[in-house]
């Protein structure tokens, strides 16, 4: 029952977008002002929402020894899915729904947003009916009677919500994908291979390098030809003495060199099938961002995630100048 955080992909795509924006070459380019709103609004929601939710989700069936069949009114602890903060719920309400009015419409993307917010709003308002019956104790007076009804409806709840979770990722995904591919084509065209075009360039090879080691049996062989190809990205781009005493474009350098690193780490933690020991695994579940083990899917997003930021605040700087 357990479902994976997804949080490296959309981190992303803040990071594309905000280039999108910063790159804009005027009307009529790939980077129109009012479809980076609508996909901002979309991101913003599922990054408001998907890890709480998940972690609420944990946390909910945690205690129970078969949470297909739900409690059984036995069990010595028991926690509700606990709630989410009130301005990461706001951010799945009205600005979604102002997201999804705007044109142009996104045909292969206002659907899987509109049911991420219908499922979320659905499944809320069960979260937050559970979490105040199992807040109050209500089940030490009722016979755990409550407990037992509310279960299938919330847990048919939160699959629905995972269920469009993906839906959404995915439709995001291909959709910054060609994005980007479009844009970088526009760059190359008008200006070279600049540092905006690297940025681009070297975040989205990133992007897709992570994703694929980011399971527990990667396809080592295209993993490895990857990595070669974005380290040689970057060997590219110091070569060509890419923003050469900007500050915060060697972050970026730094995080990408760190990328590849951690991708090689991983690569061969997973060819030799190193085992984690005890206390990696701590390392693992208390989801900290420091101290993951070497080789570790954890310690490569942290990686990538830096990279996202750098971008970020690369892109950030560079608008302000």
């Amino acid at each position: 029952m357990s479902s994976r955080t997804r949080t490296a992909p959309l981190a992303a795509a803040i990071a594309l977008i905000s280039l999108l924006g910063a790159c804009s070459k005027g009307p009529g380019s790939v980077a129109d002002t009012q479809g980076v709103e609508k996909v901002n609004a979309y991101i913003a929601c599922f990054n408001a929402v998907e890890q709480p939710i998940h972690e609420g989700f944990q946390q909910y069936i945690g205690w129970m020894q078969d949470p297909e069949a739900g409690p059984t009114g036995n069990e010595k602890k028991v926690r509700g899915p606990g709630t989410v903060l009130s301005h990461r719920v706001e951010a799945c309400n009205a600005p979604m729904v102002a997201a999804l009015a705007m044109t142009p419409a996104e045909p292969e993307l206002d659907p899987a947003a509109s049911a991420y917010q219908k499922t979320f709003v659905d499944l809320y308002a069960l979260i937050e009916q559970a979490d105040r019956y199992y807040s109050r104790e209500d089940y030490l007076r009722d016979d755990h009677a409550g407990m037992r009804a509310q279960h299938a409806p919330l847990m048919k709840a939160y699959m629905a919500f995972f269920d469009a979770g993906t839906a959404l990722d995915a439709a995001l995904e291909k959709r910054e994908d060609e994005r980007r591919a479009e844009q970088l084509k526009e760059i190359e065209a008008s200006e070279g291979r600049s540092m905006a075009y690297y940025q681009i360039k070297i975040l989205g090879d990133g992007k897709q390098l992570a994703q694929l080691l980011n399971s527990d049996t990667p396809d080592l062989a295209v993993a490895r030809t990857q990595l070669t190809a974005f380290q040689a990205l970057l060997q590219h781009a110091q070569e060509d003495k890419v923003g050469k005493g900007d500050a915060m474009w060697g972050h970026v350098e730094r995080a990408a060199d760190a990328l590849a690193r951690d991708a090689g780490r991983r690569i061969e933690r997973v060819e030799s099938r190193t085992p984690y020991t005890r206390s990696e695994q701590m390392l693992i579940e208390s989801g900290g961002r420091i101290n993951n083990p070497q080789g570790s899917a954890e310690a490569l997003l942290v990686s990538y995630n830096d990279l996202v930021d750098m971008s970020n605040r690369l892109a950030q700087t560079s608008g302000a100048r």
